[in-house]
């Protein structure tokens, strides 16, 4: 009973419902933060399912706990940002690859 209420089930079910939250807010919104956010709320479903469906060590469900956490953390400031926001941060990596792609003279 206590394993119930204050278990790794009840964390999982904790984690899943703020997936289901999130992914409500996200079909509200349009364009590119839709599509980014359903993206990766997919990639944080196929964890979740992990850690609901597979019987697996308690090192590699804590780390899956922490990463759908720290996942859906990301989620929700993508959804609060601002779209000029969302363009600059996927442009950002671009940036990058472009400077690293130059030769040095």
């Amino acid at each position: 009973m206590l394993g119930f209420i204050f278990g790794w089930p009840r964390k999982i079910r904790k984690l899943r419902k703020r997936w289901d939250r999130l992914r409500e807010k996200t079909l509200k919104k349009k364009g590119l933060v839709k599509k980014t956010a359903m993206e990766k709320l997919d990639m944080t479903e196929q964890k979740l399912r992990t850690l609901e469906e597979q019987k697996i060590t308690r090192l590699d469900r804590s780390r899956l706990a922490r990463e759908v956490d720290l996942d859906l953390t990301e989620i929700k400031a993508m959804l609060k940002a601002t779209p000029d926001e969302i363009i600059q941060a996927s442009q950002a990596p671009l940036r990058q690859q472009q400077k690293q792609a130059r030769p040095v003279q």
